[in-house]
């Protein structure tokens, strides 16, 4: 009974397996794909005030009395100038691995919150209520609007200020209470992980048919 055989040449698959091997480990640009999604991300997360929206702590009623213009209805909370938000960019990025964050020294009060503030901002905990912060006695001057020497312009208008006017105080040591709720900005939404999930898949997939294992077309 006569054979058959069947000769396959492995070297064709050996080649397209090895690149696609290689854009797998050598994954820089899926990185990168995946931080510019995560920045989009962040900025939704600022638009809508949180994750879930709406989620970020208020601003304080004594913060909003103290300027109706500036934080009444409307006003968006971390963007007041624009900075902190415009600050977050992609700073690393590498084979499996892609680093997103600000460099900005006070994003980090934002983010975790922070108990450094005299005034509250909400009901306090019982332990916010216990949170302080011992100031020592100390000195300063304080510059006022009135005559001196020197310009300083505020709010339009040029007023005068300068060393002569210049009014020493002297503090005494005292206790005061810390509460800046957090704000998490840099944080995964719900749909973030299948956002992902679908950018890798698009990659390797497009890996696949660049290395000649996409099958027949």
């Amino acid at each position: 009974m006569a054979g058959e055989f069947v000769q396959v040449d492995s070297s064709r698959a050996t080649v397209a397996l090895g690149k696609f091997r290689l854009s797998l480990e050598q994954n820089a640009e899926l990185m990168q794909e995946i931080g510019a999604s995560q920045l989009l991300s962040v900025r939704r997360t600022f638009r809508e005030q949180g994750s879930p929206a709406g989620s970020w702590m208020p601003l304080a009623p004594s913060t909003i009395r103290r300027n109706p213009k500036l934080y009444g209805a409307g006003h968006k909370l971390l963007i007041l100038s624009g900075r902190l938000l415009n600050s977050i960019s992609v700073k690393q990025e590498r084979p499996g691995e892609v680093i997103i964050g600000t460099n900005l020294v006070y994003a980090a009060v934002h983010q975790f919150g922070s108990r450094d503030r005299s005034f509250g901002a909400g009901p306090r905990t019982a332990a916010e209520e216990a949170a302080t912060v011992n100031m020592p006695a100390r000195s300063y001057y304080r510059m006022s609007a009135e005559l001196g020497t020197g310009h300083l312009a505020h709010a339009g208008k040029r007023r005068i200020q300068g060393p002569r006017n210049a009014t020493r105080v002297n503090a005494r040591a005292h206790t005061r209470h810390q509460n800046i709720p957090p704000r998490p900005y840099l944080v995964f939404r719900p749909e973030d992980p299948q956002r992902i999930a679908g950018i890798v898949q698009r990659y390797v997939a497009a890996a696949a048919q660049k290395a000649g294992l996409g099958g027949a077309q």
